[in-house]
């Protein structure tokens, strides 16, 4: 029989007594304690902070039955380990409280779980002296020094941010701040009383934030602890390969292309920008479901992300391949304060990466999360979100069926359809200067006297005139993404007004020339020479002939001007007066 999965368990001495499938992390545990007295480490949310947190409970608590058979069990049962009492928090319980008495209550409640486990009363009225005077007591009361584990340290906060207050009472943030920071002070005021503590989060800290005054060691984009959670892909295949056969079976795929497709889906998320791991949630939910889906995606509210990108000069091209530095990586400030990308990245929808040179770059983890991306941006692309998720829809069902007419026909409504970009001089500026206009106005510190484009109105003409080629390719790559094809560039020139890509859907394969000129006789012209280039090219070794695309925009119209394609061994030219038709 295979071993239970472990789908929504977060206590690890129940998933150890229910015999679930547990990728063995419990190495880690001896080496934390010797980096320094305060360890931090922060993930994105449903990637198993609460399961290592329980996991460090148990441990410094010395339950060595738990441990049997791990790589903590030598180390538990030497004379180098001695138990210690824990005090733990769970923050995540504080989700988004609506006052402050909510959240003082919420916080006191997560002391009394620990309390009542050490038989001792809470003391006090302000939750930092509450947390002190616990520590304290059960220090004297053990005899020992204690440990502190808190979980979710940044959620008071962060789900504030997160929820639709954000624009209605920034007061209640800052206050909120307020409570955490003199809550983590304590920590430092009772060094004395405390032989180690962990500490996770979302977002990482920063030199004005609640954990600013603690001399901390963050572990986040340490390399000795880039898979300290989430999946590797040897952990992926030894501990559920019975799972994998049962799920290869179940979609009648041989377990080789399960894999592929599996990794391709889910895998890419890295903490140090070289070793990559699966989020350990979807992998669950695809081997309890055996299908695959957005679960990782679907487990939280999209809602601020689509803030976020409302009314913003984003596609989805334009928020992978963004240049940063280690020390963005490390510190990318405040989730409030952090420009989109940063948040973006706290949050787990950027993943960190790292170029053959040694640059570090942020993208997108997987197909699972660029997907979702797209189709939160390309909303901007349309009058409405119901007119952006029909058209996804559609194109899906084109891109399946290989109908060239109709797929020309949805890029056609795409280029022509009214847009809550406001995109004069789209490309000009940096992306750093485009993020940081666009986080500072969706927090509520740009000037509110900005004019605001009806998110139905068309472009005005001024600004359509002025739309960058590199537009055009975005907005398309942005459409395909969250049709869910899986499309790339073949070649990638310094403009992308001149570009090849490739596309897959299903079964199905496309080869895409894309230019952008001015004029209808030159995009004729650019659409026919692009079929010829890409013909006199060979594309040996695919499993299929792909259907060739060559199409051009007219710049003059900002719209197609002209397209020619080739399938199954047949071409057709579109002219733009056929372009028109199809509208």
């Amino acid at each position: 029989m295979s071993r239970e999965l472990p789908t929504g368990i977060q206590d690890f001495e129940e998933l150890r007594k229910k015999n679930a499938i547990y990728a063995d992390k419990t190495g880690y545990l001896p080496i934390l304690p010797t980096l320094g007295s305060i360890v931090f480490c922060a993930r994105p949310s449903r990637f198993g902070k609460s399961l290592t947190v329980s996991t460090l409970d148990a441990f410094h608590s010395g339950r060595k039955e738990l441990f049997k058979g791990l790589a903590a069990e030598k180390f538990m049962n030497s004379p180098k380990f001695t138990p210690k009492p824990v005090i733990r928090m769970d923050l995540s319980e504080a989700y988004e409280r609506e006052s402050l008495e909510d959240l003082n209550e919420a916080l006191r409640s997560c002391l009394e779980v620990s309390a009542t486990r050490h038989n001792i009363s809470l003391r006090g009225e302000r939750i930092a002296i509450v947390l002190s005077n616990l520590i304290n007591d059960v220090r004297e009361a053990a005899s020992q020094e204690v440990v502190l584990l808190i979980d979710e340290y940044d959620t008071p906060v962060v789900s504030l941010i997160q929820s639709e207050r954000l624009c209605e009472d920034l007061r209640l943030i800052e206050r909120t701040r307020s409570i955490t920071r003199s809550l983590y002070s304590i920590i430092k005021a009772n060094d004395g009383s405390l032989d180690f503590v962990f500490i996770t989060g979302v977002s990482k800290p920063s030199g004005v934030g609640a954990l600013s005054n603690l001399n901390l060691v963050d572990i986040s984009t340490n390399p000795a602890f880039a898979s300290f959670m989430g999946f590797t892909q040897e952990e992926l295949e030894s501990c559920f390969s019975t799972r994998v056969k049962d799920a290869a079976k179940q979609l009648q795929m041989e377990e080789k292309e399960l894999l592929r497709r599996f990794r391709d889906h889910y895998f890419g998320f890295s903490f140090d920008g070289t070793t990559m791991v699966y989020n350990p949630f979807s992998t669950l939910l695809f081997f309890e479901n055996r299908k695959f889906g957005d679960y990782w995606i679907q487990s939280g509210s999209n809602e601020n992300i689509r803030q976020l990108l409302q009314d913003k000069k984003f596609t989805a091209p334009s928020m992978s391949k963004i240049p940063v530095d280690m020390d963005f990586a490390d510190s990318p400030g405040e989730i409030d304060a952090t420009p989109p990308e940063g948040f973006l990245y706290q949050t787990g929808y950027l993943t960190l990466r790292k170029d053959d040179q040694g640059y570090y770059f942020l993208d997108y983890p997987n197909f699972e999360v660029r997907s979702t991306l797209a189709s939160l941006s390309l909303g901007n692309l349309y009058a409405s979100e119901t007119l952006a998720v029909a058209a996804t829809i559609e194109m899906g069902q084109n891109l399946a069926a290989g109908d060239i007419p109709k797929i020309i026909a949805n890029i056609k409504r795409l280029y022509s359809g009214p847009t809550r970009l406001k995109r004069a001089g789209y490309g000009a500026q940096s992306a750093l200067g485009r993020v940081l206009r666009a986080v500072a106005k969706i927090f509520g510190i740009a000037p509110q006297d900005r004019p605001k484009l009806n998110p139905a109105q068309n472009f005005r003409e001024e600004t359509r005139r002025r739309l960058g080629e590199s537009f055009y390719v975005d907005a398309l790559l942005t459409l395909l993404w969250a049709a869910k094809a899986r499309a790339s560039f073949l070649l990638t020139p310094a403009f992308r007004s001149c570009c090849r890509l490739k596309v897959r859907y299903g079964d199905q394969v496309y080869l895409i020339e894309f230019n952008a000129v001015r004029g209808a006789d030159a995009a004729q012209m650019f659409a026919r020479e692009g079929m010829a280039q890409i013909r006199r090219r060979a594309y040996e070794g695919w499993r299929q002939n792909p259907i060739i695309v060559s199409m051009a925009v007219d710049l003059e119209i900002r719209n197609l001007g002209a397209c020619v394609f080739l399938k199954n061994g047949e071409s057709a030219e579109l002219s733009s007066q056929d372009l028109e038709l199809l509208e």
